[in-house]
């Protein structure tokens, strides 16, 4: 689709996907009696967060032609994926800002280490070693569920968590409202006209 394929998946998806939900989610919080006046969403980042490159996203790793594709190789899979997640928390904050007026509750997380698939391509003996540290995957639901679903969770826009359900930090860049805003007419502009 001429979109590195993580920052594509967890970043541009995640963001046409709820935009393509905004109307309802506006229309629920405004008119449910069963939602209290807002509606949640929550974006899944993780601790790759903490890897983020310096300045946050590397804008020329983001396509796919020539110069793109060489800037990631530079940057590499773990680079890749830390913006990725930073912009899932970039993204959530920026939709905390933009509608909270309207009720809507944005915050992103961090599952915990868990045992998945993502550890497929490690080396066995790292996996195996990494195993012992990382938590069953049943756990990784934990905070989406008590943030999506506790009276707890209304205060919480623009917050990031952490494993098992408290307010953590993403780093610095997740802090970086001029980094969101130019992340948000990144994104907006890749999806005109859809």
């Amino acid at each position: 689709d001429g979109y590195d394929l993580q920052f594509g998946t967890n970043v541009l998806g995640h963001y046409f996907f709820t935009t393509l939900l905004l109307p309802t989610l506006i229309h629920t919080a405004k008119n449910s009696p069963l939602a209290h006046g807002h509606a949640r969403v929550i974006n899944t980042a993780s601790s790759a967060v903490y890897f983020a490159p310096k300045g946050g996203i590397v804008w020329d790793t983001l396509g796919t032609d020539a110069a793109s594709v060489q800037a990631a190789r530079r940057l590499g899979n773990s680079g890749l994926y830390g913006q990725s997640k930073l912009g899932n928390v970039l993204f959530s904050n920026e939709l905390a800002k933009r509608y909270a007026d309207q009720g809507i509750i944005s915050s992103s997380l961090n599952p915990g280490n868990l045992q998945t698939d993502l550890q497929r391509h490690l080396p066995w003996l790292f996996e195996k070693i990494l195993g012992l540290f990382f938590y069953h995957a049943s756990y990784g639901a934990l905070t989406q569920l008590w943030s999506g679903t506790m009276p707890e969770g209304e205060n919480h826009s623009d917050k990031f968590l952490i494993p098992w359900a408290r307010v953590g930090d993403a780093g610095p860049y997740s802090h970086d409202d001029k980094l969101a805003e130019k992340l948000w007419g990144w994104l907006e502009e890749q999806v005109k006209g859809h």
